[in-house]
Protein backbone atom coordinates (compact mmCIF):
# COMPACT_ATOMS: atom_id res chain seq x y z
CA UNK A 1 0.00 0.00 0.00
CA UNK A 2 1.42 3.48 -0.94
CA UNK A 3 1.95 5.92 1.73
CA UNK A 4 0.59 9.48 1.63
CA UNK A 5 4.12 10.90 0.40
CA UNK A 6 3.95 8.70 -2.55
CA UNK A 7 0.63 9.15 -3.82
CA UNK A 8 0.66 10.31 -7.60
CA UNK A 9 -0.87 13.14 -6.45
CA UNK A 10 1.46 13.86 -3.65
CA UNK A 11 4.85 13.62 -6.10
CA UNK A 12 3.09 15.77 -8.84
CA UNK A 13 2.84 18.02 -6.35
CA UNK A 14 6.03 17.68 -4.93
CA UNK A 15 7.31 18.88 -8.79
CA UNK A 16 5.39 21.52 -8.87
CA UNK A 17 6.53 23.17 -5.89
CA UNK A 18 9.94 22.46 -6.78
CA UNK A 19 9.93 24.37 -9.85
CA UNK A 20 7.81 26.62 -8.29
CA UNK A 21 10.48 27.84 -5.71
CA UNK A 22 13.29 27.02 -8.00
CA UNK A 23 11.56 30.23 -10.01
CA UNK A 24 10.37 28.35 -12.97
CA UNK A 25 6.88 29.27 -12.55
CA UNK A 26 8.02 33.04 -11.27
CA UNK A 27 5.13 34.43 -9.34
CA UNK A 28 2.31 35.62 -10.86
CA UNK A 29 2.88 32.89 -13.86
CA UNK A 30 0.14 30.34 -14.79
CA UNK A 31 0.58 27.08 -14.62
CA UNK A 32 0.40 24.62 -18.00
CA UNK A 33 -3.73 23.73 -17.94
CA UNK A 34 -4.63 20.87 -16.65
CA UNK A 35 -4.93 18.77 -19.68
CA UNK A 36 -0.98 19.59 -20.41
CA UNK A 37 -0.32 18.65 -17.19
CA UNK A 38 -1.59 15.22 -16.86
CA UNK A 39 0.21 14.67 -20.41
CA UNK A 40 3.59 15.65 -18.43
CA UNK A 41 2.66 13.47 -16.21
CA UNK A 42 0.83 10.68 -17.37
CA UNK A 43 -1.74 10.98 -15.00
CA UNK A 44 -5.23 11.04 -14.34
CA UNK A 45 -6.83 14.57 -14.42
CA UNK A 46 -8.44 14.02 -10.91
CA UNK A 47 -4.78 13.33 -10.24
CA UNK A 48 -3.52 16.84 -11.15
CA UNK A 49 -6.63 18.45 -9.67
CA UNK A 50 -5.62 16.69 -6.60
CA UNK A 51 -2.04 18.15 -6.80
CA UNK A 52 -3.32 21.40 -7.33
CA UNK A 53 -5.71 21.67 -4.69
CA UNK A 54 -2.37 20.63 -2.70
CA UNK A 55 -0.78 23.65 -4.02
CA UNK A 56 -3.49 26.00 -3.57
CA UNK A 57 -4.05 24.80 0.43
CA UNK A 58 -0.36 25.85 0.67
CA UNK A 59 -1.05 29.49 -0.57
CA UNK A 60 1.80 28.31 -3.52
CA UNK A 61 -1.04 28.98 -6.26
CA UNK A 62 -4.69 30.45 -6.88
CA UNK A 63 -7.49 29.30 -9.41
CA UNK A 64 -8.95 32.32 -11.25
CA UNK A 65 -11.96 30.51 -12.66
CA UNK A 66 -11.68 30.40 -16.69
CA UNK A 67 -8.15 31.70 -16.60
CA UNK A 68 -6.05 29.05 -14.64
CA UNK A 69 -3.51 28.76 -12.45
CA UNK A 70 -1.13 31.39 -11.11
CA UNK A 71 1.59 31.41 -8.81
CA UNK A 72 0.62 33.49 -6.07
CA UNK A 73 2.98 36.82 -5.52
CA UNK A 74 4.05 36.16 -2.15
CA UNK A 75 5.39 39.55 -0.67
CA UNK A 76 6.92 38.78 2.97
CA UNK A 77 7.99 41.42 5.50
CA UNK A 78 10.60 40.27 8.22
CA UNK A 79 9.20 40.81 11.55
CA UNK A 80 12.33 41.04 13.20
CA UNK A 81 11.66 41.66 17.12
CA UNK A 82 14.82 42.70 18.39
CA UNK A 83 14.97 45.73 16.14
CA UNK A 84 10.76 45.67 16.25
CA UNK A 85 10.79 46.75 20.16
CA UNK A 86 13.93 48.45 20.13
CA UNK A 87 14.38 51.97 22.12
CA UNK A 88 15.37 54.86 19.90
CA UNK A 89 18.88 56.12 21.29
CA UNK A 90 18.40 59.64 23.17
CA UNK A 91 18.85 62.55 20.57
CA UNK A 92 17.42 60.41 18.02
CA UNK A 93 15.30 62.37 15.51
CA UNK A 94 14.06 58.76 13.72
CA UNK A 95 10.65 58.75 12.90
CA UNK A 96 10.04 55.78 11.21
CA UNK A 97 7.44 53.14 12.94
CA UNK A 98 8.61 49.56 13.88
CA UNK A 99 6.38 48.10 11.53
CA UNK A 100 7.43 51.03 8.45
CA UNK A 101 11.54 49.69 8.96
CA UNK A 102 10.62 46.02 8.99
CA UNK A 103 9.04 46.64 5.38
CA UNK A 104 12.00 49.08 4.87
CA UNK A 105 14.05 45.78 5.68
CA UNK A 106 12.45 43.29 3.81
CA UNK A 107 12.83 45.36 0.97
CA UNK A 108 9.38 46.73 0.62
CA UNK A 109 7.23 49.97 0.95
CA UNK A 110 5.18 49.69 3.95
CA UNK A 111 1.62 51.75 4.30
CA UNK A 112 -1.57 51.59 6.29
CA UNK A 113 -4.68 53.16 7.38
CA UNK A 114 -5.99 54.06 11.21
CA UNK A 115 -9.11 54.76 13.25
CA UNK A 116 -8.48 56.12 16.27
CA UNK A 117 -11.49 56.06 18.69
CA UNK A 118 -12.38 56.46 22.11
CA UNK A 119 -14.11 53.34 23.74
CA UNK A 120 -14.64 51.42 27.23
CA UNK A 121 -13.08 47.99 28.19
CA UNK A 122 -15.17 45.11 27.84
CA UNK A 123 -13.83 42.17 30.19
CA UNK A 124 -11.55 40.77 28.23
CA UNK A 125 -9.63 43.65 27.30
CA UNK A 126 -10.02 44.92 31.19
CA UNK A 127 -8.46 42.40 32.06
CA UNK A 128 -5.72 42.21 29.91
CA UNK A 129 -5.02 45.92 30.77
CA UNK A 130 -5.49 45.41 34.37
CA UNK A 131 -8.50 48.23 34.82
CA UNK A 132 -12.37 47.43 35.43
CA UNK A 133 -14.40 46.75 32.29
CA UNK A 134 -16.27 49.84 31.48
CA UNK A 135 -13.29 52.12 31.82
CA UNK A 136 -12.57 54.23 28.76
CA UNK A 137 -9.99 53.09 26.93
CA UNK A 138 -8.81 54.65 23.37
CA UNK A 139 -8.82 52.00 20.94
CA UNK A 140 -6.74 51.93 17.87
CA UNK A 141 -7.57 49.88 14.54
CA UNK A 142 -5.19 49.62 11.83
CA UNK A 143 -5.03 47.76 8.48
CA UNK A 144 -1.35 47.46 7.05
CA UNK A 145 0.04 46.89 3.38
CA UNK A 146 3.83 45.53 1.93
CA UNK A 147 4.14 47.41 -1.14
CA UNK A 148 -0.05 47.39 -1.23
CA UNK A 149 -0.57 44.33 -0.53
CA UNK A 150 -2.65 43.75 2.42
CA UNK A 151 -0.70 42.16 5.29
CA UNK A 152 -1.86 42.43 8.83
CA UNK A 153 -4.49 43.77 10.80
CA UNK A 154 -3.94 45.21 14.55
CA UNK A 155 -6.76 46.34 17.15
CA UNK A 156 -4.64 48.30 20.04
CA UNK A 157 -6.32 49.19 23.57
CA UNK A 158 -4.77 51.91 25.60
CA UNK A 159 -5.63 52.66 28.89
CA UNK A 160 -7.06 56.30 28.60
CA UNK A 161 -6.45 57.29 32.00
CA UNK A 162 -2.30 56.92 30.99
CA UNK A 163 -2.82 58.78 27.87
CA UNK A 164 -5.71 61.22 27.14
CA UNK A 165 -4.44 65.14 27.92
CA UNK A 166 -0.65 64.24 27.11
CA UNK A 167 1.04 65.04 23.12
CA UNK A 168 0.94 60.49 22.56
CA UNK A 169 -2.68 60.46 23.37
CA UNK A 170 -3.51 59.81 19.19
CA UNK A 171 -1.18 57.01 19.05
CA UNK A 172 -0.95 57.55 14.97
CA UNK A 173 -0.73 61.56 15.42
CA UNK A 174 1.08 62.26 18.02
CA UNK A 175 4.55 63.87 19.10
CA UNK A 176 6.32 60.30 18.63
CA UNK A 177 6.13 57.03 16.25
CA UNK A 178 6.15 53.48 17.61
CA UNK A 179 5.00 52.12 21.27
CA UNK A 180 8.25 52.22 23.07
CA UNK A 181 9.10 55.74 21.84
CA UNK A 182 5.61 57.33 22.61
CA UNK A 183 5.39 55.66 25.86
CA UNK A 184 9.12 56.84 26.74
CA UNK A 185 7.96 60.72 25.88
CA UNK A 186 5.45 60.66 28.99
CA UNK A 187 8.14 59.11 31.48
CA UNK A 188 6.32 55.80 31.24
CA UNK A 189 9.63 53.19 30.19
CA UNK A 190 8.80 50.28 28.46
CA UNK A 191 10.50 47.30 29.80
CA UNK A 192 8.56 44.38 28.62
CA UNK A 193 6.61 42.89 25.79
CA UNK A 194 4.61 39.27 25.99
CA UNK A 195 3.71 38.38 22.98
CA UNK A 196 1.14 34.49 21.83
CA UNK A 197 0.84 33.53 18.90
CA UNK A 198 -1.38 31.03 17.18
CA UNK A 199 -2.15 29.83 13.81
CA UNK A 200 -5.34 29.36 12.97
CA UNK A 201 -7.85 29.24 10.21
CA UNK A 202 -8.95 32.60 8.84
CA UNK A 203 -12.37 34.30 9.54
CA UNK A 204 -14.96 35.51 7.10
CA UNK A 205 -13.91 39.11 7.38
CA UNK A 206 -9.79 38.39 7.54
CA UNK A 207 -10.11 36.19 4.42
CA UNK A 208 -11.47 39.60 2.84
CA UNK A 209 -9.60 42.11 4.44
CA UNK A 210 -6.45 40.45 3.96
CA UNK A 211 -6.87 38.99 0.52
CA UNK A 212 -6.25 35.43 1.25
CA UNK A 213 -6.16 32.76 -1.20
CA UNK A 214 -8.03 29.37 -0.20
CA UNK A 215 -5.93 27.14 2.37
CA UNK A 216 -3.77 29.92 4.08
CA UNK A 217 -3.58 30.31 7.72
CA UNK A 218 -3.48 32.97 9.58
CA UNK A 219 -0.99 34.17 12.83
CA UNK A 220 -3.01 35.42 15.40
CA UNK A 221 -0.57 37.60 18.07
CA UNK A 222 -1.96 39.17 21.39
CA UNK A 223 0.85 41.47 22.35
CA UNK A 224 0.82 43.36 25.85
CA UNK A 225 3.57 45.78 26.69
CA UNK A 226 4.44 46.79 30.38
CA UNK A 227 6.35 49.03 32.57
CA UNK A 228 6.94 46.94 35.47
CA UNK A 229 3.61 44.92 36.01
CA UNK A 230 1.31 47.71 34.65
CA UNK A 231 0.08 46.85 31.14
CA UNK A 232 0.04 49.75 29.15
CA UNK A 233 -0.66 49.36 26.22
CA UNK A 234 -2.39 45.80 24.54
CA UNK A 235 -3.32 44.67 21.07
CA UNK A 236 -4.89 41.80 18.83
CA UNK A 237 -2.65 41.14 15.63
CA UNK A 238 -3.31 39.51 12.65
CA UNK A 239 -0.85 38.52 9.80
CA UNK A 240 -1.15 36.47 6.78
CA UNK A 241 0.58 33.42 7.22
CA UNK A 242 1.95 33.00 3.66
CA UNK A 243 3.45 37.03 3.78
CA UNK A 244 5.04 36.91 7.30
CA UNK A 245 8.16 36.00 8.45
CA UNK A 246 8.68 36.00 12.44
CA UNK A 247 12.40 36.34 13.05
CA UNK A 248 13.65 36.45 17.22
CA UNK A 249 16.84 36.77 18.10
CA UNK A 250 16.44 36.16 22.37
CA UNK A 251 18.81 37.07 25.55
CA UNK A 252 19.76 33.54 27.42
CA UNK A 253 19.29 34.32 31.06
Amino acid sequence: MSTPSRLPYARIAASLRGKIEAGEYPPGSRLPPHRELARTFNAAQETIRRAIAQLQAEGLVETRGQHGTFVQTRPSVRRITTDFYRRRPPGSTESTSPFARSATASGGRASWDHRTTRETADEQVAERLAIQPGEPVIMTRYLYRYDGTPIQTATSWEPAALTVGTPIELPEEGAAIGVVARFDLIGQRIDSVEEEIVARPPMADEVKVLELPPGVSVLAMKRTYRVGDKPVETADIIMAGHRSILCYRLAVT
